[in-house]
């Protein structure tokens, strides 16, 4: 019994994972948009740019549309498989190469855990899953600096 709740408790998260990244990887909104916790992830990014934006020069930048425009299907594929480029008319480029080891795995709790997820060797992006029931949603989201800035570059122009 123990060896079955010790299973599942490693295995429903690395399958979590391999959704996130199958649903990224297909550019499919509506299977990334089921394994997303909306509120958390608007809340944990939007105080991820605040901070960044708020120091320095860029103070003046508004930080709910730049939310708005990472926090849709299409944003996070973009955010994640592109660095943040989006195209001029809002789609997202159309390949996503996209992978995880199981080292860059890290369990910070029972109910949390993070991965790196990495595009030609390099982390595209870390991503944050909280346990709720027996699902795993997405609810951080940590960028490298270039794909905020090509979103902020892309709600101001």
């Amino acid at each position: 019994m123990l060896l079955i709740a010790a299973t599942t408790a490693i295995a429903l998260p690395l399958l979590a994972l391999q959704g996130l990244r199958d649903a990224l990887t297909t550019r499919d909104g509506d299977a990334l948009a089921q394994l997303v916790d909306a509120d958390r992830l608007r809340q944990s990014v939007a105080a991820r740019i605040r901070a960044r934006y708020e120091q320095g020069s860029d103070q003046r930048v508004p930080v709910e549309p730049v939310v708005e425009r990472l926090l849709t299907p299409s944003g996070l594929i973009a955010a994640i498989c592109d660095g943040g480029a989006l195209t001029v008319d809002g789609r997202v480029p159309s390949s996503c190469d996209i992978h995880s080891k199981l080292g860059d795995l890290r369990f910070e709790s029972a109910s949390r855990f993070s991965a790196a997820l990495t595009r030609n060797d390099v982390v595209a992006a870390t991503v944050v899953m909280d346990r709720s029931g027996l699902h795993w949603r997405l609810v951080d989201l940590v960028l490298p600096a270039t794909a905020y800035d090509q979103f902020k570059d892309s709600v101001l122009n």
